[in-house]
């Protein structure tokens, strides 16, 4: 096996756990209804939308600076607690292989409950780019991420 052979196999086996880590996320999901008060839609207050990309931009580069425990903090707890160990796992294969995320909006964030918020970022990565689904929920008044997944 050459060298280059083997640094591509290494990558796409670290993009491929990114993904899979992504997709694991089960803890929190949008809610099924919405509240009768909230009408879903983009996200009218535009400080709440700024607020929001703000939150998932950091998330990422979180990441790409190798600090899981800020990207750890920008979660939800219960969502943390699922994702602790992935995401250091994933953010040592990050740092390991030298990798950067680049992530940029792919829609602008919108309304799915009364404290529930998603928008859709595409990660750009060594093999291409995928397209990522952050959700967000308000807690004690802060939004937190309550999940981050690659739609199927």
């Amino acid at each position: 096996m050459t060298p280059q052979l083997f640094v591509t196999l290494v990558v796409f086996a670290l993009v491929t756990l990114v993904g899979a880590a992504c997709r694991d996320s089960t803890v929190s999901a949008p809610a099924a209804e919405s509240e009768a008060a909230v009408k879903p839609g983009p996200v009218e207050d535009t400080e709440e939308a700024e607020a929001l990309r703000q939150l998932a931009y950091a998330y990422w580069d979180a990441f790409n600076s190798y600090d899981a425990v800020k990207a750890l903090g920008y979660l939800e707890d219960d969502y943390r607690q699922q994702r602790d160990d992935t995401v250091r796992v994933e953010i040592q294969s990050v740092q390991l292989f030298g990798i950067r995320l680049e992530v940029s909006e792919h829609t602008p964030p919108h309304v799915v409950s009364e404290d529930e918020r998603e928008m859709y970022l595409n990660m750009k990565e060594p093999l291409g780019t995928r397209r990522i689904r952050m959700g967000f929920r308000e807690v004690d008044g802060e939004w937190m991420i309550n999940h981050a997944e690659e739609p199927e």
